[in-house]
């Protein structure tokens, strides 16, 4: 990390400071999504709004889901792989937006 403070980005919620470098790593394309709840169907409708999106902006996108079953509810963790790093970010940035 530069020790000039002047060039650091500052988090307003916590006070604390990162260089954009430091996040974004190269090759890191995979972008892990899960979503919980009691009702599977209603869990499975929820990932794919994000499902949807992802394929809708990167045609590209490669997608895998594992479910899991418990007696308090249902897991989907959702895996999207993008082409690259830069793909993941701008996905990553939009979510809120869904």
């Amino acid at each position: 990390m530069s020790q000039d403070k002047n060039a650091d980005d500052v988090c307003e919620a916590c006070g604390s400071f990162v260089e954009l470098g430091s996040v974004i790593a190269e090759g890191d394309t995979v972008l892990v999504l899960p979503f919980t709840g009691k009702d599977s169907d209603a869990v499975k409708a929820l990932a794919k709004k994000y499902v949807d999106a992802a394929k809708t902006r990167f045609e590209s996108v490669i997608v895998s889901e594992q479910e899991t079953i418990a007696a308090d509810g249902v897991t989907l963790e959702v895996s999207l792989n993008f082409d690259c790093t830069a793909e993941k970010l701008i996905f990553e940035m939009g979510l809120s937006a869904i």
